[in-house]
C-alpha cells in the first residue's frame, strides 16, 4: 500500500535527521573541552539504573568545526521536520482513503 510505503519513508528521514542532530551536537559538545584519552575509552552510564547510556560516537583527535556542526544541526532539524510533514500527509491519504471506502 503507497500510504504504508509514504509513513515508512518519513520514519526513516526523522530517524536520519536524528541522527545528523546528535552528532551535530556531540560535536558542539566537544568545543573547548580538552582531549583526556583516559575518558574516550569509559563508557558513560546512566544515574538511574547503571545502564549505559546511548551515546553517539565522535572522533575526538580532529578539530571541531562549529560552523559547520551549527549548519548540519539545523539541516537535522528540517529533515526531521520534513519527515514528519510525509508522515502527516501519509496519514491524511490514509484517513481519505479509509473514509472512501467506508
Amino acid at each position: 500500500m503507497p500510504s504504508l510505503d509514504l509513513m515508512s519513508s518519513g520514519l526513516n528521514t526523522v530517524r536520519q535527521g536524528q541522527y545528523r542532530a546528535s552528532t551535530a551536537a556531540a560535536e558542539i559538545a566537544r568545543v573547548g573541552v580538552e582531549a583526556d584519552p583516559a575518558a574516550s575509552q569509559a563508557i558513560p552510564v546512566q544515574a538511574a539504573n547503571g545502564q549505559p547510556a546511548a551515546t553517539t560516537q565522535v572522533d575526538s583527535n580532529r578539530p571541531v568545526n562549529l560552523v559547520d556542526s551549527l549548519v548540519e544541526l539545523r539541516l537535522g532539524q528540517r529533515e526531521v521536520e520534513a519527515g514528519a510533514s510525509v508522515i502527516d500527509t501519509a496519514d491524511e491519504v490514509l484517513g481519505t482513503l479509509l473514509d472512501v471506502t467506508a
